[in-house]
């Protein structure tokens, strides 16, 4: 849904609320140079380059979430920033890279759950800060230490903002359920479940620089989010209205 991607360097955003986010975002690579979303495998005598997937957070930029990965995102805190010389240094390698490279952030940081959503909307409420029915209240850090490294490079590699959107949704029988799945659960599930992406691309040129107005950005795209995911939802619903209603005037 949405714009078409291409495989072009590019800053990605996403919600977070699965591990399975980053087998979405490496579909989605694929996606950008095959298009469609096409099943498709190439022959082997059929080369293609997909753009190189890189997670950036908690001070590291990887391309698989490995276990030593994830218990120190347990141990660091959400609000982490690093100097930019540091920055320079974690993305240098990137910039010097042949290949197309996607630096992918979740501003989220942890993935959504009932609980810490709950938890969330108590401490927006004491300190005056949008709240959010479908996502976690963004973190800056992350986000601004991209845009600021990025910002002296010229010329600019990183063009194109992908704001992209993830839900899952599961139908069994007559009941619609949201809850993201785990891990095994995206591989095993013995209910379908229904992945919808949607994609905004935006421009990288039109991202403030100075750290309050960014923040400010950022908010105004989780606004927007959320209410697309609160969307999504309906259509989805009344899909299924319609789905019942289809089946019960055909008995």
């Amino acid at each position: 849904m949405g714009d078409r991607l291409v495989s072009n360097p590019a800053i990605i955003i996403s919600n977070h609320t699965s591990l399975a986010d980053y087998f979405i975002i490496h579909y989605l690579a694929r996606v950008s140079v095959l298009g469609d979303y096409s099943p498709v495998i190439p022959s082997s005598s059929e080369k293609i380059t997909l753009p190189v997937v890189n997670f950036f957070s908690w001070f590291l930029v990887w391309r698989v979430p490995t276990v030593k990965i994830l218990l120190h995102m347990l141990k660091c805190d959400e609000n982490w920033e690093i100097d930019q010389k540091s920055v320079a240094f974690v993305f240098s390698r990137l910039l010097k890279s042949k290949n197309s490279q996607w630096i992918v952030i979740f501003p989220e940081v942890n993935i959504w759950t009932k609980e810490g959503a709950g938890l969330q909307r108590q401490l927006s409420e004491k300190y005056f800060l949008p709240q959010f029915n479908h996502l976690l209240y963004p973190r800056f850090s992350s986000f601004f230490n991209v845009i600021t490294a990025l910002a002296d490079i010229k010329p600019q590699p990183y063009s194109n903002l992908y704001d992209i959107t993830i839900l899952y949704t599961r139908r069994d029988s007559n009941e619609i359920s949201y809850q993201p799945p785990t891990l095994l659960e995206f591989f095993s599930s013995k209910i379908p479940i229904t992945v919808t992406i949607n994609v905004k691309i935006r421009s990288v040129n039109r991202i403030p620089e100075k750290r309050h107005k960014l923040e400010r950005y950022l908010e105004h795209l989780w606004r927007n989010k959320d209410k697309l995911i609160g969307q999504l939802k309906e259509e989805s619903e009344l899909q299924g209205m319609y789905s019942q209603s289809t089946c019960i005037n055909g008995v």
